[in-house]
């Protein structure tokens, strides 16, 4: 009977994942140089965490007092108008030579600020993963429409996006880099395209099997002890 149900645990061990936070820095953008003050000129040095150019239609800012369930964890959100600037970031994980990393977000596209439609363009978000200091691309560009912007339509709504890298993507000269992203506005309706991003996070799902292998490896040798 002992001998079955540690073989059960064993087996069972590798049913069991895990997600792991990656090391991102301030992915809620709430932490900010001056406490309390929206960013109205980049990323270039104002939000903690992330880098970018100077640019006058990108920054944090509290998404006009429009909050979706566990679409934020506090006032601020990150936003990108007209395909100006990007934020960026070299996270503290360093990239593995197998299983995989989840990039999630929270993304809203309200056009203009005062929360309406200006365009029959499309909300687009673009991100790109890369390797290392020197940004070498692991995915170049991957661009998450966030629906048709016209007339009649509803400003306002938050989007849980997500995107899979898998480590079999990943050349084995980028093994051993720290992973960055890259996010900017790649919308259509350059004119008016007003999206907010919020929540960025970098999770490494892997298996949870070495430390449910070492527990049954403990109960196989107490077994054998007592006997």
């Amino acid at each position: 009977m002992r001998i079955k149900l540690i073989g059960s645990v064993i087996a069972g061990a590798a049913l069991v994942v895990v997600q792991v936070q990656a090391q991102l820095v301030n992915g809620s953008f709430e932490t900010l140089t001056v406490p309390g003050v929206s960013v109205k000129n980049g990323f270039n040095g104002t939000v903690p965490g992330w880098t970018g150019p100077t640019a006058a239609n990108s920054g944090v800012d509290t998404p006009l007092d429009i909050k979706a369930p566990g679409a934020e964890d506090g006032v601020n959100a990150a936003f990108f108008m007209n395909q100006d600037g990007y934020a960026e970031q070299t996270s503290g994980t360093v990239i593995g030579g197998s299983g995989g990393y989840d990039l999630n977000f929270w993304t809203m596209d309200i056009d203009t600020y005062n929360g309406t439609w200006s365009g029959a363009g499309i909300g687009v978000i673009a991100v790109e993963v890369y390797a290392g200091t020197d940004a070498t691309p692991i995915y170049g560009e991957v661009d998450f429409n966030l629906g048709p912007s016209s007339n009649g339509a509803t400003p306002g709504t938050w989007v849980y996006q997500g995107l899979h890298i898998n480590a079999a993507d990943i050349p084995n000269a980028d093994i051993g880099e720290n992973l960055g992203i890259k996010i900017w506005n790649n919308s259509t309706d350059v004119a008016g395209s007003w999206i907010y991003v919020d929540n960025v996070t970098l999770a490494v799902p892997e298996p949870a099997t070495m430390a449910l292998f070492g527990l049954g490896s403990l109960a196989l040798l107490a077994f054998r002890r007592r006997a």
